[in-house]
C-alpha cells in the first residue's frame, strides 16, 4: 500500500503540472470573465475578457496566476489521486480485472467515495492558493498580488477560509463524479477493445491504449463540471472581491449573498447566473482532464516498473 500511495502521489503531481501549463491561458480568461459583474453596457463575453487580459500584459498575462497553482499541485494532487487510487483498487476487488464488463455499477461506489474524500481534503490545500491566483488574474494592469498583501488585508484566517465553502461544494461531489465518469468510460472502452479480435485492432493497440485515458478523461470533465460549475463560479466571485472589500474596510459578501446578487444581476435567469462561461470552462477542462489522466496513467505505469 505504501508503494502504491507514492506511485499515485508522483503520478498525480506529473498529471497536474502537465494540465496547468497546457490550459492556463484559458483559465486566466475564464477567471477574468467570471469575476466581472453583469451590468447593462458591460461586455461580459469571453472574447472581451481575452482582449482585456492581452491589453494589460500581452501574451505573458495569459499565464498570470500559474505560479501559485503550480506550487500547490504536489499536495493537491497527492490527496486527490491517492483517494482515487484507494477507491479504484477497492473497486477492483469487487470483480475480475480481466472482465471489465462483469463489474456492476455498484463497484464504482468506492471510486466515487474516494473521489469525494480526495476532493474535500485537497480543498483545504488549494483554496488559499486559488485565492492568490484569482486575485492575480482579476487584478488590472500587471499587478502581482503577493500572499503577504492578501494576509494583510484579509488576515491569516481569511486567507485560509475565504471561498472555502464554495470550494468544498465544487471539489467534493463533482470530483466523485469526475472519477466515476472516468472509470466507467475507461472500462467500457477497454471492454469494447478487448472484444475486437481482428488484425487491425491488434496492430493499433498502442494507439488505442493512448486513446482510452484521453477520451475517458475528456468525457469525465464534461460530467464533473456539469455538476460543479455553479459552485466554481460562485467561488470565483467570492474570492475575487474578498481582498478588495477588506482593504476598503467593508464586509465581504458571503456565499448566500453572492448567489442572491448573481441572480439579481441575471434578472432571475438561473442558467445565465450560474452557468455563464460554462462553454469556456469546458474548453479548458476537457483538454486539461484528458492530459491529466493520460499523464497520470503513463506516469503510474512507468513508476510501477521502477
Amino acid at each position: 500500500m505504501t508503494k502504491e500511495f507514492w506511485v499515485d502521489l508522483w503520478a498525480g503531481w506529473i498529471a497536474g503540472a502537465a494540465s496547468v501549463l497546457a490550459v492556463q491561458p484559458v483559465d486566466t480568461t475564464l477567471t477574468r470573465m467570471q469575476a466581472t459583474r453583469l451590468a447593462p453596457g458591460v461586455d461580459g463575453s469571453a472574447s472581451a475578457a481575452l482582449r482585456v487580459v492581452l491589453a494589460e500584459g500581452g501574451a505573458r498575462a495569459l499565464w498570470r496566476g500559474a505560479a501559485p497553482m503550480t506550487a500547490v499541485i504536489p499536495a493537491q494532487n497527492a490527496l486527490l489521486f491517492a483517494g482515487y487510487g484507494v477507491g479504484e483498487r477497492w473497486a477492483s476487488r469487487g470483480g475480475s480485472s480481466s472482465d471489465a464488463s462483469s463489474k456492476t455499477s455498484s463497484s464504482l461506489l468506492p471510486v466515487f467515495c474516494g473521489g469525494v474524500v480526495g476532493g474535500v481534503l485537497q480543498s483545504f490545500v488549494v483554496s488559499p492558493f486559488e485565492l492568490v491566483k484569482i486575485r492575480q488574474q482579476a487584478a488590472g494592469g500587471a499587478v502581482t498580488l503577493a500572499v503577504s498583501t492578501l494576509t494583510g488585508t484579509l488576515g491569516r484566517a481569511g486567507l485560509a477560509t475565504r471561498g472555502l465553502g464554495a470550494t468544498l461544494l465544487r471539489d467534493g461531489v463533482p470530483h466523485g463524479a469526475w472519477f466515476v465518469a472516468y472509470e466507467w468510460s475507461k472500462r467500457r472502452m477497454r471492454a469494447a477493445r478487448d472484444d475486437e479480435n481482428d488484425e487491425a485492432a491488434t496492430t493499433s493497440r498502442g494507439r488505442t491504449d493512448a486513446a482510452v485515458p484521453l477520451c475517458a478523461g475528456a468525457f469525465a470533465a464534461a460530467v464533473a463540471w456539469g455538476v460543479g460549475y455553479p459552485a466554481d463560479l460562485v467561488k470565483t466571485r467570492v474570492q475575487s472581491h474578498a481582498a478588495r472589500s477588506a482593504a476598503a474596510g467593508m464586509r465581504a459578501p458571503g456565499l448566500a449573498e453572492t448567489c442572491a446578487a448573481m441572480l439579481r444581476e441575471s434578472g432571475g435567469d438561473v442558467l445565465r447566473a450560474f452557468y455563464r462561461g460554462f462553454d469556456l470552462k469546458l474548453l479548458r477542462a476537457v483538454p486539461a482532464s484528458a492530459v491529466s489522466f493520460f499523464a497520470y496513467e503513463e506516469a503510474r505505469r512507468w513508476l510501477e516498473r521502477e
